[in-house]
C-alpha cells in the first residue's frame, strides 16, 4: 500500500511539473536557504549534514531531521548582501526558529524574511512561515511533514502555499565510514509563485551581456519548482575524539525539468571548533549563465553556558546548554557577496547515558 501511494504521488508530481513552465530566478531554488551560516554551508542535506547537524532550519531540507532532538533549540540568524555590480545594492535576510520536543513528537517551527533587490539575484521580498512535525519510527528511523506560507512583493506581489514530507534513516558504520546517514524528502508540494515581476532564468545571459530584448517576456514563472525530489547520504570519513572529518551528498531533481547536485564539508576539533563548506552545480542555472560555482565557507564555536542555580533556567533543568557562534561567506552568482551570522542555543545537556535500574538496594 505504501509503495502504491509513494508510486502515484511520483506521478502525479511528474505529470504537474511537466506541464508548468520551469523558470525561477536565480537564487530562486534556494530563496529561504540563505537565512543563516548553517543554511549557506549545510549543503541543503537530507540527512543532516556532513556531521549531523540538526537545527530549526533542518526542516527546509527533510522535514523528518529533528525526530530525535532530546531538547529545546533556539535559532538566530542573518544574512546580508551587497551586489558589487550594482553600485553595492544592499539586501538582507533573517531568520529564528524554534525545536520543541514532546513526548509524542517533536514540532519545529521556523519564521524568515528575505528582502533581496540586487540585480544579479532578484528575489524581492518575501516573509516565510513553516511549520514541522517530525516522528521516530524506530530508534534509527524517522519520518515528517511540514507546511510553508510565503508571501512575496516588491516585483509584483503573489502568496505561496505548499508542504513537504521526508524521512531518514541513521544506518550507523559501514566499513570505515562512521555515522553514515540516508534522507529522502519531497518538497515544494502545493502552489508556487506565479504572478511575480523578478527576472527569469531563461532571460538571465541576455541580461548579463546587457543584450536585453524589449520584444521578450523575461519574468519568472511557477517557483520555486513544484515538487522537488531530493535524497542524500552523509558520513564521518575520519572520527575520533578530538578530530571529525565529514561528508555529505545530495541530489535534488525536478521532473524532466532540472538536477541540482550538493556536496558539503565539516571538520570538527575538540568537538569546539567547526569549519564548514558546501558547494552546488545547478544544471539549469548553469546552462543560462545563472553561475554560482563558489563554495561557502564557515567557521563555528561551540561553548557551555552556565545558569545560577536560582535563575529561571535552572529551575527547568537547563542550567548548563550549549551556544554556537557562526559566521559564513559565500559569493553568489559572480556579483552578490553574501554574509551571514547565527547564535543556536540547545537549552540543556544531551543525555547520553542510558537509565540505571536498581533490581534492589543493598543495605
Amino acid at each position: 500500500m505504501k509503495k502504491k501511494i509513494l508510486v502515484a504521488v511520483g506521478v502525479l508530481a511528474t505529470t504537474a511539473t511537466f506541464a508548468i513552465t520551469y523558470n525561477p530566478p536565480a537564487g530562486g531554488q534556494n530563496a529561504q536557504r540563505v537565512t543563516s551560516p548553517e543554511l549557506l554551508t549545510g549543503a541543503k542535506s537530507v540527512a543532516g549534514g556532513p556531521l549531523l547537524n540538526v537545527t530549526p532550519t533542518s526542516i527546509l531540507n527533510n522535514p523528518a531531521l529533528p525526530a530525535f532532538n532530546q531538547r529545546n533549540t533556539l535559532d538566530l540568524g542573518g544574512t546580508m548582501f551587497s551586489d558589487t555590480k550594482d553600485d553595492h545594492t544592499l539586501g538582507w535576510a533573517f531568520e529564528v526558529g524554534l525545536i520543541k520536543p514532546t513526548r509524542w513528537c517533536v514540532p519545529a517551527f521556523l519564521v524568515q524574511g528575505v528582502f533581496v533587490p540586487c540585480e544579479s539575484m532578484q528575489l524581492g521580498n518575501s516573509v516565510n512561515l513553516t511549520a514541522a512535525y517530525s516522528k521516530d519510527i524506530t530508534d534509527q528511523f524517522s519520518i515528517g511533514l511540514s507546511a510553508n506560507f510565503g508571501a512575496f512583493w516588491q516585483y509584483g506581489s503573489d502568496w505561496k502555499l505548499d508542504a513537504a514530507l521526508g524521512a531518514f534513516y541513521n544506518h550507523g558504520d559501514i566499513a570505515f565510514l562512521k555515522n553514515v546517514r540516508f534522507g529522502a524528502a519531497i518538497t515544494n508540494l502545493g502552489k508556487m509563485y506565479s504572478s511575480t515581476e523578478v527576472l527569469g532564468l531563461e532571460g538571465y545571459g541576455d541580461f548579463v551581456d546587457e543584450t536585453i530584448d524589449p520584444n521578450k517576456d523575461y519574468e519568472a514563472g511557477n517557483w520555486p519548482a513544484l515538487a522537488t525530489f531530493r535524497i542524500g547520504v552523509a558520513g564521518s570519513l575520519i572520527e575520533t575524539d578530538s578530530f571529525k572529518l565529514g561528508l555529505s551528498l545530495d541530489t535534488a531533481y525536478v521532473p524532466l525539468k532540472n538536477v541540482v547536485f550538493d556536496t558539503g564539508l565539516n571538520i570538527l576539533i575538540k568537538n569546539v571548533f567547526k569549519i564548514a563548506s558546501s558547494w552546488e552545480f545547478d544544471l539549469q542555472e548553469f546552462r543560462n549563465d545563472a553561475k554560482n560555482l563558489m563554495p561557502s565557507v564557515g567557521l563555528s564555536f561551540k561553548f557551555v553556558f552556565k545558569s545560577k542555580d536560582d535563575s529561571y533556567l535552572s529551575s527547568k533543568g537547563w542550567g548548563q546548554s550549549e551556544v554556537t557562534l557562526s559566521a559564513a561567506w559565500q559569493r553568489m552568482y559572480k556579483n552578490v557577496d553574501a554574509f551571514s551570522a547565527g547564535l543556536l542555543t540547545d537549552l540543556g545537556l544531551e543525555d547520553t547515558q542510558a537509565p540505571e535500574i536498581m533490581m534492589w538496594e543493598e543495605k
